[in-house]
């Protein structure tokens, strides 16, 4: 959904300033927008720390939303920091809005070089100005258990295209649980795993400047992410509601650009009547903590669980699970 934003929200338009303080500002604007989306995939791997005996499988459905804070929001833009860019007005340095957020009003700057004008831009939107405070998840995934206490976890989705997007999903885990073959442990009413999972997302968005002063062709975003989740897992071992939790780390890369022709008809003498191939590229890392609590209700084949994980994107969960 953020790319999709980027994409529409007419950020070639920086292009005019020049290279740099284009890229400079597009790895300002995006890159809250790639971390959550990194903590995003992180979510729903496991309900319980009990794995699956050899052959047992589920199939879940898990679904859910992030907390966007506002310090993802916005960030501060210090005109000083860039070359041709002014605020048509007010301070030097103000707030403007992330792939996330918003400006309410709009934001315009002004387009210098040798002291002299050559014209305004507005700063791009982002999903709040379309009234989107959560960022929704929809996650189908497969698990089967495998020998020695451990269990297979596969996401998957085929490519999918339309006119506009491009876009593919995958991932894999593994959970071995520790209490099978601690002695003393498997008695308990308490089982312990280790987890570790890994996402793997890809997507274009292909649309056509509509600009005054940019034209050209084959114009799109495209993002690759990565997003790697290790965990200690613990839970209870009853016949029908149970307890789990976990403590691990989230960690992953995002990298975006702006690919196809872009031909500047105004703008610093740098990049005027020229034609830029794959001009922008943003890139951004995470590494944080995280720690889940949630429940699970089983009755027979089918079972329910909900989740709240504590993380740099606060998230709550919902899966729908049906196996043996």
């Amino acid at each position: 959904m953020f790319v999709t934003s980027y994409a529409q929200s007419g950020i070639e338009n920086l292009l005019r300033s020049g290279i740099d303080d284009a890229n400079k500002f597009a790895n300002a604007y995006i890159n809250p927008g790639s971390e959550a989306v990194i903590y995003s995939l992180a979510n729903g791997w496991y309900n319980t720390a009990k794995v699956k005996s050899l052959g047992g499988f589920e199939i879940s459905v898990i679904g859910g939303i992030s907390e966007i804070g506002d310090d993802k929001t916005s960030f501060a833009l210090n005109e000083n920091d860039y070359s041709s860019l002014r605020f048509e007005s007010g301070p030097g340095i103000q707030q403007v809005g992330t792939v996330l957020g918003q400006n309410s009003p709009d934001i315009s700057m002004i387009i210098t070089e040798n002291d002299q004008n050559l014209g305004s831009i507005t700063l791009p939107q982002g999903l709040a100005s379309e009234n989107v405070e959560y960022l929704p998840n929809l996650i189908l995934q497969g698990s089967v258990g495998l020998l020695f206490s451990t269990e297979l976890k596969l996401r998957f989705l085929p490519e999918v295209e339309t006119q506009d997007v491009t876009a593919q999903f995958y991932g894999v885990g593994l959970q071995h649980e520790f209490t099978d073959w601690i002695p003393g442990l498997k008695v308990l009413p308490i089982a312990i795993s280790g987890f570790v999972g890994y996402n793997s997302f890809e997507s274009e968005y292909r649309f056509s400047s509509q600009s005054t002063f940019i034209s050209g062709s084959n114009q799109s975003i495209v993002s690759d992410i990565e997003s790697w989740h290790y965990a200690l897992v613990a839970s209870t071992k009853l016949p029908i509601i149970n307890f789990y939790g976990s403590i691990g780390a989230v960690s992953g890369s995002a990298d975006s650009a702006l690919k196809g022709e872009y031909t500047i008809s105004s703008g610093v003498s740098q990049i005027e009547g020229a034609t830029i191939v794959d001009p922008l590229s943003t890139s951004s890392s995470v590494s944080g903590f995280r720690a889940t609590v949630g429940t699970k209700l089983t009755l027979a084949f089918f079972r329910l669980n909900v989740d709240y994980s504590f993380q740099e994107f606060n998230s709550l969960n919902v899966g729908i699970n049906f196996g043996i």
